[in-house]
């Protein structure tokens, strides 16, 4: 009895888990037609370019960043976001 308490228990945990994991998009087509924008990233500003906004929303979904467009001045150096 023990055992199958536990058992529905760790299922319950890993349903849980796999219910609040985002499915991010990873295929972007290469098409260069640069976007700027910026966010919040552990609590700093960024403002970075990317090769279009295709790559920008992958960027945003993966690293949970919140991008806005901006202006291409004042860049962050983004090279470890996706």
């Amino acid at each position: 009895m023990k055992f199958c308490v536990a058992l529905i228990s760790l299922l319950l945990c890993f349903s849980f888990i796999l219910a609040t994991r985002r499915e991010c998009p990873t295929v972007c087509t290469a098409d260069f037609s640069p976007v700027c924008a910026e966010g919040y990233y552990k609590g700093n500003l960024l403002r970075c370019q990317f090769s279009n906004s295709c790559r920008a929303t992958v960027s945003g979904c993966l690293n949970r960043i919140d991008w806005r467009p901006s202006a291409c001045y004042k860049l962050s150096n983004c090279d470890g976001l996706v």
